[in-house]
């Protein structure tokens, strides 16, 4: 019996043995490993950047981060970086100096020409994506610098106008997933364009609109190539396509195409007929009509630019197989639309028109699905419920319809979309680490010995509890360099006696305490944004006192006292003199019931007397609007009393034509006003009739009313609403809608213009017209139905079965040991591992990576204009790229600012997103 325990023991130790491997036995793929000092220093000494890892003792995580590091040495070839792996204990008589360094085994170092570049922390590199865009990021150091501020980004933007475009990304942190295929990118098109990169926001602030989330990336074009006037920045759009390596390729190599294809032509292939083929935009003239369709021809490749391929036709000269082709027939000057899995091009209808009858046309076109669109169209990406979906789901469903676990938990969440996004973030927990937990102990200690506490009183299984914690955690990163850490916490299903005592009866429930004792809850957005924002406010003497006209003057652009920047978009500034004492304690107290929402200033001595032509007088209360370019500032006429005064600034803190977004309906639904939604696209006719609402904001026309505008993109939420609106919408569309009768008029005019809107809206006020719609009256149901407890059972029992060949697992490991199945045989694990990832390479975006470096090494793209030479391989240039398909309809770009030559001082200071 003891003999046997000796075995078994002995086959224990050794299965151990088997079954943890050690760093230094690993086998690598990809990453060399380096046998002796004279190899490394040849890997050193490459001309090209190398990186080495010294391996000195296991730290945690040390496995997991070589494999992956493995895995990016494969991708890091193509680029010309080697990686390298030095085993400081197996050469144990090698004198690298490296290996005695202190914290050497929590860096990566980087060489190029035996010099070292820099050292990158493993604390940053936990996956292929972190280390490859590092790494990156190095390589292309002098290509793709980082710039943190406007400044840098506008002398960058200077140096490069009339010479080359600029992409600009902003990225939330360097190392995701987003920052590395930018850098894939800019590997490969770095000598035909500028590339840059950010990771702060105040560097694109002047960029930004209204829909611009800071937790998200960004690319914007910045088209200096042919500007150069310095004293205005360069013209951009935003990129919006899919944020991934094939899209950005394609979008990028885009750019570098001729905005118009004259056909015939010798040495341009434009494709047809191809499945994948991109829309084209034919423009046929013949010689009488060649000056003017040219002309429009570049006005629409100006307004769609990347999106639809123009083609201008001299129908003089074409073949005759072209002709037939194209179904050339008929008058010209005229205009026709192809796209993948049509026949022959359609032709507009009538006359040849004015240029918005012809983007109509187009827009039109692009955004008609055809069946082959239909089926392979996917709408996993749809977070939104058109009215069609809602008519299916009010469906009787069949009684063969079964759940699956998603669906259980889409029935237990269905009502709750804060819910279902918690559930959806369980397996990533919230980074509570700068967030100091308090107790019964020190609760009571903390907020008296702090000056300024934030305290978070959250129940762990409240679902609006967890999802705030989420934002509140966030915020705390904002913050990390403040040393208060004013942030805290307070779980209250632990600690039921602190809150009881602080009368929490509402979670979750931010409280702000000033030196021991409550000032009061917290009634902002659950955003960590918001947070950040209340934080630097209340650090803040609010009111802040203008000592002079100076002050006066830095406040009016943005910038306080201590020259730090306003974090509010909304101001409100106080100019008084000495004899205003009664108004200015009026001011204070308004100030302090609202100084966690918005910037006090005040000035008490009279100092904008002495600013000279300044706009406003002495005494006078101004609502500052930075972000309102219609109206920016509101100047208070009314009582000097307390509540008059506030009511006031929380009414003229909205700007005069916001986008309507779950943010703003709140505030806006709250001036018990009829809305008029503005529905607007990526179009120039949208831009068009944007001016002519701003132009009756502006006029002041109709204070009883509510303007607003809102994205009404395909599958967005805005078209959704226009949808439920008008059966027949179009875009862009004027609703007039009031919530309150449940009534709306939606605007049929062709071509609206000021007067005519002002005309039409003056008679929906008057009742002369009949409402397009009456909003019905109804309850909110249930999407789904309820359980099919039979189909429950059902799984039940296949999850049985699968615990029932787990457990045959189990007693296989037991009965033949770890590694060997159930035959006896031993498992190859690191085969296994291997064969089961080469499953899942991505065979496509492997190929888009190698086509780019092959464009880096061959420089083929450099050729002037866009055209093919004859000696290029086929594809280098000369295509026109597909646009994107998006929810279902194709996204077409309207920019404003004109592709190679901007034509006007107007079209130059405007911009548009793609």
């Amino acid at each position: 019996m003891d003999s046997l325990m000796f075995i078994l023991g002995l086959a224990f130790v050794f299965l151990g043995k088997v079954s943890c491997k050690s760093v230094n036995e690993m086998q690598f793929q990809h990453m060399k490993k380096i046998l002796d000092e004279s190899e490394l220093d040849n890997l050193r000494q490459r001309n090209e950047v190398s990186a080495v890892y010294y391996y000195k003792r296991d730290i945690p995580r040390l496995k997991g981060f070589l494999k992956e590091l493995d895995k990016t040495a494969e991708y890091l070839k193509l680029y010309g970086v080697e990686v390298g792996f030095f085993d400081c204990g197996i050469l144990h008589e090698a004198k690298e100096p490296k290996c005695n360094e202190h914290n050497a085994e929590f860096q990566i170092f980087t060489y190029r020409s035996n010099h070292v570049l820099l050292e990158l922390g493993l604390e940053t590199m936990f996956d292929v994506n972190s280390i490859m865009s590092n790494i990156l990021q190095l390589v292309l150091i002098h290509d793709v610098p980082i710039l943190q501020s406007v400044e840098e980004r506008i002398e960058y933007e200077n140096k490069y106008k009339g010479e080359k475009d600029i992409l600009f990304t902003y990225q939330k942190a360097i190392g995701t997933f987003e920052h590395r295929i930018f850098m894939e990118v800019a590997f490969a098109y770095h000598d035909k364009f500028k590339f840059a990169v950010c990771t702060n926001k105040q560097a694109i602030q002047d960029l930004n609109d209204s829909s611009f989330n800071p937790t998200e990336k960004s690319i914007y074009v910045l088209r200096c190539k042919n500007w150069t006037q310095k004293d205005l920045k360069c013209p951009y759009f935003k990129y919006s396509k899919k944020y991934d390596l094939a899209s950005l390729a394609s979008f990028v190599k885009s750019l570098t195409y001729p905005k118009v294809f004259m056909m015939p032509s010798e040495d341009i292939e434009i494709p047809f007929y191809q499945d994948k083929g991109p829309p084209v935009g034919y423009f046929f003239y013949d010689k009488d009509s060649k000056d003017t369709v040219l002309s429009a021809a570049n006005d629409t490749a100006d307004a769609f630019f990347t999106n639809l391929g123009i083609v201008a036709v001299d129908v003089d000269n074409v073949s005759p197989k072209e002709k037939r082709e194209l179904v050339i027939d008929g008058s010209f000057p005229a205009v026709a639309f192809h796209k993948r899995n049509m026949e022959k091009p359609v032709f507009m209808e009538g006359d040849w028109g004015e240029l918005p009858k012809i983007h109509q046309f187009f827009i039109e076109q692009l955004n008609r699905q055809d069946p082959y669109e239909f089926e392979t169209e996917s709408h996993s990406g749809s977070d939104f419920i058109t009215s069609e979906d809602m008519e299916e789901d009010g469906r009787e469903f069949s009684e063969q319809e079964q759940f699956g676990d998603d669906e259980i938990e889409e029935v237990e969440t269905q009502d709750d979309a804060v819910a279902e996004a918690v559930y959806q973030s369980r397996r990533k927990l919230p980074q509570v680490d700068l967030i100091d937990a308090l107790t019964d102990k020190t609760f009571p200690t903390t907020i008296k010995n702090k000056d300024l506490v934030f305290v978070l009183f959250y129940l762990p299984f409240d679902d609006k509890s967890m999802a705030f914690l989420y934002a509140y955690a966030d915020a705390s990163k904002e913050i990390e360099s403040d040393p208060a850490r004013p942030l805290t916490r307070v779980n209250c299903h632990d600690w039921t006696d602190v809150c009881g005592n602080e009368k929490i009866n509402i979670y979750p429930t931010m409280r702000m305490y000033r030196n021991g004792k409550m000032l009061k809850d917290y009634k902002g957005l659950l955003d960590s944004q918001a947070v950040v924002t209340t934080v630097k406010l209340l650090n803040q003497s609010n009111p802040v006192n203008l000592a002079d006209s100076t002050s006066i003057m830095d406040l009016m652009n943005g910038v306080l006292p201590n020259s730090k920047q306003v974090v509010t978009e909304t101001v409100v500034m106080a100019l008084f003199d000495l004899s205003h004492d009664k108004a200015l304690k009026v001011f204070k107290n308004v100030a302090s019931q609202l100084e966690d929402t918005m910037t006090f200033a005040y000035n008490d001595d009279g100092a904008a007397k002495k600013i000279p032509d300044f706009k406003f007088t002495v005494p006078s209360i101004v609502v500052l609007r930075r972000s309102d370019i219609l109206k920016p500032h509101v100047v208070y006429t009314g009582k000097m009393e307390v509540t008059d005064l506030k009511d006031f600034i929380l009414k003229a803190s909205i700007p005069s034509m916001p986008e309507l977004t779950v943010e703003w309906f709140p505030a806006l639904y709250r001036q018990q006003k009829p809305f008029v939604i503005l529905f607007l696209d990526q179009y120039q006719e949208s831009a068009r009739l944007k001016k002519v609402i701003e132009d009756i904001v502006i006029s002041g026309k109709f204070p009883m009313l509510q303007f607003v505008w809102m994205n009404a993109d395909a599958k967005s939420v805005g078209r959704s609403v226009l949808n439920e609106y008008d059966k027949d919408s179009r875009v862009p569309e004027i609703s007039y809608v009031d919530l309150k009768k449940g009534i709306v008029f939606n605007n049929k005019d062709e071509h609206p213009l000021e007067d005519t809107v002002s005309k039409w809206l003056t008679s929906v006020m008057d009742e002369t017209i009949e409402p397009s719609k009456v909003l019905e009256q109804g309850d909110w149901k249930p999407k789904k139905h309820g359980y099919d407890f039979l189909s429950l059972i059902d799984k039940e029992n296949e999850r049985k079965k699968k615990k029932k060949h787990r457990n045959q697992e189990e007693r296989t490991i037991e009965e033949q040991g770890v590694g060997f199945d159930q035959d006896g045989r031993e498992i190859d694990v690191e085969e296994e591992r291997a064969k089961s990832e080469a499953k899942n390479l991505d065979s496509e975006e492997d190929e888009i990576r190698e086509e780019l470096v092959a464009l880096h090494k061959t420089r083929l793209y450099k050729s002037g204009g866009g055209r093919r030479h004859k000696d290029h391989p086929e594809g280098s240039e000369g295509k026109i790229i597909s646009p994107p398909l998006v929810n279902g309809k194709y996204k077409v770009t309207a920019d404003s600012a004109s592709h190679e030559g901007q034509r006007s001082n107007e079209h130059k200071s405007k911009h548009t997103e793609l």
